[in-house]
This record gives structure tokens, C-alpha cells and sequence, in this order.
């Protein structure tokens, strides 16, 4: 009896675990990783965008630059032709807590956010000509929480309090009209005056 009680903890256990690594809230130092030829380690104040056969690697508070050939996939296996699905099963996409970045303009110029609500890509592109899904994390006391959608569009736009915010991640994915990932970028942010300087937004 005391064995089926333990095989049974530990599989609830393996279910707990198996549902926290594809949710919102079970952030990693893993993804901080973009995987590819060469593994991209996303440190503190920089940035990665992975494209088509390219992924560029900047510093967000100096000149750093740096150009990686080859495909790129998150470390949870998100790749470049994925879906969106894909996206929301991996990382747990749920309302409240992801937000959709729109360009618009005749170049892109303007951004807004828009909640997510289980929209496709595809209706967002009515609105917009170029669009991502982002995801936040946010380190409190030693600890990554997922932020919700209003704290990605805040610290973003850097609305937010500085004091409220220190070590943030945002995960972004650009989706084409089909839903079909054709962009992927991780921010690794000190959430200060130097963010605000770097996105210039005034």
C-alpha cells in the first residue's frame, strides 16, 4: 500500500513539473538560450533577435553587436515555422498574462498593444502590418513570476515605476498572417533609465 501511495505522489509530481516547464509562470535560466549552430546566451542587458537564416545579437546599453548564422529555436523547442499553437503549448499562452505588440504606419512607426484574448495572428493583421505575442517574466526576491499582460505593456513602454521593477525577460513572436513563426527575440532588461534610453520612445 505505501509503494502505490509513492508511485502515485511521484507521478502527480512528473505531472506538476511536465505542466510548470510549459507554462507562463515556469521561467528558466534555460531560456535564456536561443538554440542553434552556436548557442546564443541571452546575459543581463542584451538582446537577441533570430530571423531566417540570421539571428542578431545586440547590447542594450552599449554598442555590442554581434551576427549568428543559421536557424534559431527557444530552448523549450519553439522554432522559426512553428505555429502559434506551438507557442501556447510550450509556454502556456493564456489570457491576462500575454499581449499582442502591433506595428503600424507607413513604417512601422507606430506600436500599440492589444490583449490577448485567444486571438489568431491572422485577426490582429487587420489592425496592424507586422505583429507579435509577448510573454514576461519579472525576478522578485531571487524568483522569476510571469507578469501579466498590462506589466509587459508598461515596462515596455516604460510606464512602469522603476522601483516596482528590476531583472524583467520579455519573450516576443513575430507571426505572419497563417499564425506561422517567423520572428522570435528575447530582452534581457535592467528595468531602469537605461531600458527607457534604449527604447526612446518620447
Amino acid at each position: 500500500m505505501r509503494k502505490k501511495i509513492l508511485a502515485a505522489l511521484l507521478i502527480m509530481a512528473a505531472a506538476i513539473n511536465l505542466t510548470a516547464c510549459g507554462s507562463g509562470t515556469g521561467f528558466s535560466e534555460d531560456d535564456l538560450v536561443l538554440k542553434g549552430p552556436e548557442d546564443i546566451v541571452v546575459d543581463k542587458d542584451y538582446a537577441v533577435i533570430a530571423y531566417e537564416d540570421t539571428a542578431y545579437f545586440m547590447g542594450l546599453v552599449d554598442d555590442d553587436y554581434e551576427e549568428y548564422e543559421g536557424d534559431y529555436a527557444t530552448s523549450r523547442g519553439l522554432e522559426l515555422g512553428g505555429q502559434l499553437e506551438d507557442y501556447k503549448k510550450l509556454y502556456g499562452v493564456k489570457n491576462g498574462y500575454a499581449v499582442w505588440e502591433l506595428f503600424s504606419g507607413d513604417n512601422n512607426e507606430y506600436t500599440s498593444f492589444d490583449a490577448y484574448s485567444n486571438q489568431s495572428a491572422g485577426e490582429m493583421y487587420d489592425e496592424a502590418n507586422n505583429v507579435w505575442l509577448d510573454l514576461g517574466w519579472c525576478k522578485e526576491g531571487g524568483k522569476w513570476r510571469a507578469m501579466t499582460d498590462v506589466e509587459v505593456r508598461d515596462t515596455w513602454f516604460c510606464d512602469a515605476d522603476y522601483d516596482d521593477f528590476d531583472e524583467i525577460v520579455f519573450l516576443s513572436v513575430n507571426l505572419d498572417e497563417m499564425d506561422e513563426v517567423i520572428g522570435l527575440a528575447i530582452y534581457h532588461v535592467t528595468y531602469d533609465e537605461a531600458w527607457a534610453d534604449y527604447q526612446a520612445w518620447e
